[in-house]
């Protein structure tokens, strides 16, 4: 009840690609803080944002606040590691405390316990991923988001669709992929909601495994939340791989 607080990219909108109307591009033009992932996630909105947003208000890249050594690859999709998500609250806190310091002890309250949540959520996680035979801990998905998951709770990426947002694989991209699943063994492969997912469901078809969803940087009314994500994607990696 501190902030009035909006999102520029909507529930099921693909941060890679969103183009938003005016009418929410002017909601910049009253922002105190801008919160931005960086690294990329936002390349469709970089400019807009930059330009819509007032010189008196802080604009904070969240990803890029972590060293470099820990963004492997350039990989934006940071958070998918609850280690990093927890950063990530401390530094949405301090950018909070800074622009409204009256209210320090509120932000700073609300932060802890956030991230008392944020640790008992990374070990439930862990806990999961543990109840797979480690002969499935093996990832198939449509685009390269989910490799610092993979590498923080021990499973192996065997392929992607798509190497980058808005890249259409070819023909013969796709029987590598359908070679690689039936190579592998891999149970199932996985779907993102807000991604049009018939190559992968194609692909899935000829080797015969199962499609099943995981969410990594878009919410909708059935995730409502960081929380929520993870805990959807432990629990669907514990249906479709053990």
């Amino acid at each position: 009840d501190r902030a009035d607080v909006s999102a520029l990219v909507p529930a099921g909108g693909d941060v890679h690609t969103y183009e938003p109307p005016p009418s929410r591009v002017a909601e910049l033009a009253g922002a105190d803080l801008v919160i931005m992932n960086g690294l990329g996630l936002e390349a469709s909105l970089k400019d807009i944002i930059e330009e819509n947003t007032p010189s008196s208000a802080t604009i904070i890249r969240l990803a890029e606040a972590l060293p470099a050594a820990e963004r492997p690859g350039g990989n934006p999709h940071l958070w998918l590691d609850v280690h990093n998500a927890a950063r990530y609250v401390k530094e949405i806190r301090d950018a909070m405390i800074d622009a409204n310091s009256e209210a320090s002890d509120i932000y700073e309250l609300n932060a802890q316990r956030y991230l008392d949540e944020l640790r008992l959520l990374d070990q439930k996680v862990v806990d999961s991923i543990a109840l797979i035979p480690v002969q499935n801990r093996k990832l198939v998905t449509f685009h390269d988001s989910f490799s610092i998951f993979a590498q923080r709770y021990g499973l192996e990426m065997v392929a992607v669709v798509a190497s980058s947002p808005g890249k259409e694989p070819s023909a013969k991209d796709i029987q590598k992929l359908v070679d690689a699943i039936r190579d592998q063994n891999v149970p199932a492969v996985f779907k993102e909601p807000q991604l049009n997912s018939r190559i992968l469901e194609l692909a899935a078809a000829d080797a015969g495994v199962e499609v099943c969803t995981l969410y990594s940087d878009s919410l909708d009314d059935k995730v409502t939340s960081y929380l929520d994500l993870m805990r959807f994607d432990a629990d669907e990696l514990v249906r479709c791989l053990g």
